[in-house]
Formats: structure tokens, C-alpha cells, sequence
């Protein structure tokens, strides 16, 4: 049944203080229950509140669990801390650790940061803080919380983590808008709902003696969620005012713009080229014509003296014939004899 927040966290920190002084070490909880469902009263269905810190607690499934953490129904919220890679602006990838302990680092990377900017259309892997060891006959969904989907960021369609999974997660997280975004370490980031699956136990197993009572009880839903009435509540809270502009689209009609200024200077620079070729065209043409008209003068001066040369040479000949001429007639007189 539901009863207030308050009363509910209450009765997970006594559940807790039962299991931790049960006898029971958090290793042999985890190995006992993987394959043993300790409470098959409980349906096959999506765990309410209570039967999630149930499992979360006693079978070491969230670990460490903070019942601050579940403050709705059906929901768990789960923040980033540790491992972070991206990819910047320049294409070089960036790799910290994400966290608030400036100590809290790894045995390979030195850095640690308190928050990861989530640049435009980008992508970034950032992982979970809590570790999961999942039983075998339970699985959960996670997404965004509503105020980051609002935002336009993105972490797949309902990602599964298979029942038997143990270990610590690590997701991409998607920004397609124009706008940055930060995630802080710590900060709630994704919710987790958990669903029971169709099980039977081993019918010659017993359950462990130190096996405490359940919790069924869930809290309300938060009177806070329920003041965006509408869409335009929702992107208040979420950016401020207004929804994102998605980058591809804006990429899109950048592209555009760009092909648009290429064809106009294509056609400047067409039109420039046919007049510059034009132009070209007619001084090649000029030129030709006045070298043409060069060469013909030039000929035809040519041709005017070669004709004054060959009349002279003809003058010259008869002139030359005449005299050879009137020599041979002076040769014919006779010469008178010499006095004495």
C-alpha cells in the first residue's frame, strides 16, 4: 500500500540495519540469491517501490542502495560517477574521471573532474555510479530523467540490463541539439525500474535463515511532478523557455546556405568567365587582324621592290648591251696612220 515518503524511508534504513546485522556479508547474500528468489510471493511484474529496496538491499542488486534514491512508486534514480571518455571539438578524446572526490581516481587515469560538458551534437559515455548484481530472475529498463528528454538529449529506447549482469554500467548519452549541456558528478541522471521475471525455484533449496522480512509498501508520487501541467512547463524547466534546435537540422541549413552562396558565385563567376573569354577572344582577334594586315603590307612592299629591283636589272641590261655595242663599232674604224 502507499504510505507517506517519510514513513517509507524509514522502514528501508530498518530493513538495512536488519540485513547488516543478519549475520549474512554482502558476497554470500549476492551468490545465495542469484539463482534463489527469497520472496516468490511477490508477482511477476514491474517491483513497487518497496520490493525493489527489498531486492536492492537483500540481495545486494544495488550496491551501495541509497533509499534517497527512491522517492517515487517505481523508480530508482541513479547518478554518474567514475570512467568518462568523449570526443572533442578537435577530435581529441578526453579521458577523466568523474566525481567530486578530487582523490577518487583510477589506476590509469590521473584526472578527475567534477563535471563533463556535453558539447552540440555530440555523444559522450559517462558510467553509473552503484554496482548492479542482477539475479537471474530480474531485469530493468533505465532512461533519462524527463527534465534531460526535454532538454533533447538521448539514451536509447529502453536499454535492458539482463537479469545476471554484475557490475558497474556505462552508457552514451547523446546531445543532437545546438545547445551544451553539464552533467555534474553525483547529480541524479537516469531512473531504473526493475521487473520481476516468470520464476520457479529449486523446489529442494531452502531459504537462507537469515533471510529478513519484505517491504510492499511504496510512497506517492511527488506532489512537485505534478505542477508542470502542460508541455511548455515542461521545456521551462528543462531549457529555460522554448524547445531545442535540433543540430542536424541546423547542420542541414547551413549546408544549404553554403550550396546556395557556391551556385550564386558558380554564376558570378560564369557570367565573369564568358566576358573575360569574350574579351580574350577579341584581342586574339585584333591581334591576328593587325598582324595580318602587317604581313600584307609587308608583302606587298616586298613585292613593289622586288618589281622597281627587276626593272632596274633591266635598264642595267640594256644599257649594258648598248654600250657592248658602240664598243664594237669604235673597233671597226679604221685608225689613221702615224705622222712622221
Amino acid at each position: 500500500m502507499e504510505v507517506s515518503l517519510k514513513d517509507f524511508q524509514r522502514q528501508v534504513r530498518a530493513l538495512e540495519l536488519l540485513v547488516a546485522g543478519g549475520g549474512a556479508g554482502l558476497p554470500e547474500r549476492v551468490e545465495t540469491l542469484k539463482t534463489f528468489d527469497p520472496y516468490p510471493d511477490v508477482p511477476s511484474a514491474l517491483l513497487n517501490a518497496g520490493h525493489l529496496a527489498t531486492y536492492g538491499i537483500v540481495a545486494g542488486m544495488i550496491q551501495p542502495f541509497d533509499v534517497t534514491r527512491l522517492e517515487k512508486p517505481a523508480t530508482y534514480l541513479v547518478a554518474a560517477k567514475g570512467p568518462c571518455r568523449y570526443r572533442d571539438e578537435q577530435g581529441n578524446i578526453e579521458r577523466f574521471v568523474l566525481s567530486n572526490d578530487p582523490n577518487d581516481r583510477d589506476n590509469e587515469i590521473e584526472e578527475v573532474r567534477d563535471h563533463v560538458r556535453i558539447a552540440p551534437n555530440s555523444v559522450c559515455f559517462v558510467t553509473l555510479e552503484p554496482k548492479f548484481h542482477m539475479p537471474a530472475y530480474i531485469g530493468a529498463r533505465f532512461n533519462l530523467m524527463i527534465r534531460d528528454v526535454y532538454r533533447g538529449l538521448l539514451v536509447g529506447t529502453g536499454p535492458l540490463v539482463d537479469p545476471g549482469f554484475s557490475g558497474r554500467l556505462s552508457i552514451p548519452i547523446h546531445n543532437f541539439t545546438t545547445r551544451e549541456y553539464f552533467i555534474r558528478a553525483g547529480e541524479g541522471l537516469v531512473y531504473f525500474e526493475f521487473t520481476k521475471l516468470s520464476w520457479v525455484n529449486d523446489p529442494l533449496q531452502a531459504p537462507p535463515v537469515w533471510l529478513p522480512a519484505r517491504i510492499d509498501n511504496q510512497p506517492p508520487f511527488p506532489g512537485s511532478k505534478n505542477r508542470r501541467k502542460n508541455i511548455d512547463h515542461y521545456l521551462d524547466e528543462a531549457t529555460g523557455g522554448g524547445p531545442p534546435q535540433n543540430a542536424i537540422g541546423d547542420e542541414i541549413a547551413k549546408l544549404r546556405k553554403y550550396a546556395d552562396d557556391a551556385k550564386r558565385l558558380l554564376r558570378i563567376y560564369s557570367v565573369a568567365g564568358v566576358a573575360a573569354a569574350v574579351s580574350l577572344l577579341y584581342s586574339g582577334w585584333s591581334l591576328y587582324s593587325a598582324a595580318q594586315q602587317f604581313v600584307q603590307s609587308a608583302q606587298t612592299e616586298m613585292r613593289e621592290r622586288a618589281e622597281s629591283a627587276d626593272d632596274a636589272i633591266t635598264e642595267l641590261r640594256n644599257n649594258l648591251t648598248e654600250a657592248q655595242k658602240r664598243i664594237a663599232q669604235l673597233e671597226k674604224v679604221p685608225q689613221p696612220a702615224p705622222r712622221r
